[in-house]
């Protein structure tokens, strides 16, 4: 029940088929803690990304001055290190319910259940259009209407300099160093994966230090090319655990549909347009390592949608009138060599849309 509600003087309005409008809050509460509590635990979310409520990050760029020479008497150059960074966005969007007081007491408890089903399932895509969106979006989002001012800029992962205003060189690593038109969106001729760009994915996470397994997703139009390509393994055959003697590797086929070259955990997910995908290295549920960083309101550091009563209805005999669900969030970059995207219809990369 929502602060301020009165159960008793509630429990005494009813649907036209004798729901009570406690009933109807009842199922709503129930259908947005279970629609947290999914998306705080879904393998996908809290796997790519991590949580907080600042409006900023910040990371180590560039090249550290290594180890000198020891002297009896002489003192070591004193080192520090260079560090960049953006900002996340933070977006409010709500949903109205179309629960109007002539509808309410003429409605049935199905109309009210298929309501909150429809409310929910725009909810979710809310949250996974937001999140494939930054994935496969290498340009910076910045302005009023993403919550950052004029100047403000959350930025995508490593590109070159002309295509963001965060000018990131990654930190050198294992002898390789970087500059700033290091690329991480990559565009590819032929309109389907290959082997190699799977190998180009692997050896553009482990020069930064990203160690196998990786997660790639894809949309369901390009999976059935990559199940047959040369590398591929279903979700029935072990794969990459370390061992004493040996390597293999187990997937979950609930949340993988099979492996690539033994490094990729591959991933279907929904809306992912055709040609587009992207490799990340995950470290674990919800890390502060994972690639992507997620705003939400202040205060928050879960996932929450919650309901909002009209504050302009002043009826406690409709107390459901005008009902909206609300929720804030800004989905962002963390670790920019962490993920890397690919375009494989063309050469030149261009921002994919997902639905």
């Amino acid at each position: 029940m929502l602060t301020g509600w009165d159960a008793a003087l509630i429990e005494k309005f009813k649907l036209a088929d004798g729901t009570a409008i406690a009933q109807v809050a009842s199922e709503l509460n129930a259908a947005l803690g279970a629609l947290n509590a999914e998306i705080s635990s879904d393998p996908f979310y809290s796997g790519v990304a991590s949580y907080t409520d600042e409006p900023t990050v910040e990371y180590r760029v560039g090249s550290s001055n290594g180890f000198e020479t020891h002297t009896e008497y002489g003192r070591p150059d004193s080192k520090r290190a260079d560090i960049a960074g953006h900002m996340l966005p933070l977006i409010k969007k709500d949903r109205m319910l179309g629960w109007t007081w002539d509808y309410l007491k003429e409605a049935r408890a199905p109309q009210i259940q298929a309501d909150i089903a429809d409310a929910i399932k725009d909810a979710r895509d809310l949250w996974r259009v937001a999140f494939l969106t930054r994935l496969l979006k290498r340009g910076d989002d910045s302005g009023a209407s993403v919550g950052l001012s004029a100047t403000g800029l959350s930025a995508g992962f490593a590109t070159a300099a002309a295509s963001t205003g965060v000018d990131f060189t990654p930190p050198a690593f294992g002898g390789t160093a970087f500059d700033s038109n290091h690329e991480h969106y990559v565009g590819i001729t032929g309109g389907a994966f290959t082997r190699a760009a799977f190998q180009d994915m692997y050896d553009e996470l482990r020069e930064h230090g990203h160690e196998a397994p990786f997660d790639f997703i894809c949309g369901p139009s390009d999976r059935a090319a990559i199940e047959a390509l040369s590398g591929f393994t279903g979700p029935s055959t072990a794969l990459v655990r370390v061992g004493t003697s040996s390597n293999v590797a187990v997937i979950d086929p609930a949340q993988y549909f099979g492996t690539m070259l033994g490094y990729f955990q591959l991933r279907e997910v929904r809306g992912v347009p055709q040609y587009y995908g992207a490799a990340y290295k995950s470290y674990g549920s919800n890390s502060q390592r994972n690639p992507l960083r997620v705003r939400l309101e202040r205060g928050i550091t879960a996932p929450r949608i919650v309901a909002m009563p009209d504050p302009r209805n002043g009826s406690m005999a409709h107390p459901l009138q005008n009902l909206m669900l609300y929720t804030e969030i800004g989905v962002g970059t963390y670790d920019r060599t962490a993920a890397t995207p690919r375009y494989n219809n063309s050469a030149t990369w261009t921002d994919g849309t997902p639905t």
